[in-house]
Order: C-alpha cells, then sequence, then structure tokens
C-alpha cells in the first residue's frame, strides 16, 4: 500500500494521468515511481475505458482540459467519485456537472484526519510545494482547513 491508497478509498486513474508520472519519473521525480507501481500492480486501478468515453460522450471537455484533468472528469462523473486536481479550469467544471473535489491540500488533510500524517509534516510537505514548485496553497497551514470535528490523538 502507497501512502496515496491509505489516505484516498477507491483511488482510480487514468491512462493521461498514467503517462504523465512515467515523464515525472524520467525527468527526476523517482517518488513518483511508487504510484506507477501501485498502478502496474492494480492496487490503483487504471480505468483503461477512460479516453474513449472522454471522445464518446464528453468531446467538448477535451478543448477545456488537459489530457488528463479531462480523463479524470470523465471517470468522476461516471462513477460519481471524487476528481482529484488543483487545476483551476478542471475545478470550476467539476463544480458544474456537481462532480466531488479536492485537491493536493484536501490530501494532505484526509492523511492528517487518517491519523497517516502529523500536522507538522503535511505543512512541511506545503512549505516545500510551495517553496521549490511554485505551489499557490490559499492558506498557510493545513491546519486552517482541517475539520472543526477534528481533533488529534
Amino acid at each position: 500500500m502507497t501512502w496515496l491508497t491509505s489516505v484516498l478509498e477507491n483511488l482510480t486513474t487514468v491512462p493521461a494521468v498514467e503517462r504523465e508520472l512515467q515523464r515525472g519519473t524520467e525527468n527526476g521525480y523517482p517518488y513518483l515511481e511508487n504510484e506507477l507501481k501501485a498502478i502496474e500492480t492494480g492496487q490503483i486501478p487504471l480505468e483503461e475505458s477512460a479516453p474513449e468515453q472522454l471522445e464518446q460522450a464528453y468531446p467538448t471537455i477535451r478543448d477545456q482540459l488537459d489530457l488528463g484533468e479531462a480523463e479524470a472528469f470523465v471517470v468522476a462523473d461516471r462513477t460519481g467519485g471524487t476528481l482529484v486536481t488543483d487545476d483551476g479550469a478542471a475545478r470550476d467544471l467539476a463544480s458544474t456537472y456537481e462532480i466531488d473535489l479536492t485537491g493536493s491540500i484536501g490530501i494532505l488533510v484526509h492523511g492528517v484526519v487518517r491519523e497517516k500524517l502529523t500536522v507538522e509534516t503535511a505543512d512541511s510537505w506545503l512549505t516545500t510545494w510551495i517553496d521549490e514548485c511554485s505551489y499557490y496553497a490559499p492558506v498557510e497551514s493545513v491546519s486552517d482547513v482541517l475539520p472543526d470535528e477534528y481533533t488529534p490523538e
């Protein structure tokens, strides 16, 4: 089990995202290898029909989103799943279709709530994303968006 699969239930991915992960590992991001291996072993199922579903049922979506977001959008809409993305256009479109959403900060929150990550570690990761990847975060700390009912053990 990868950290990501321990935090998100029923995680599924699409071919375009798998290719993005492959490119990421080739470009020097070895931490993505764990998720690729999880896809290869079936721990993270790959919805291979997403490209076909995109072209047949959602032809205009492809023009509005990057391919990874577009394929993931289709799967989330078809299955009633949650779209995981930080892409603004994908989030706006998902809201229009009433698709549940989460993003990178939401994943950190899930990790903290499920006790797979401390707030301190989540904040450290968030700081790294901001400083090293120019990630835009609407909060300074994951604790700013933890559910009210969350109480650390």
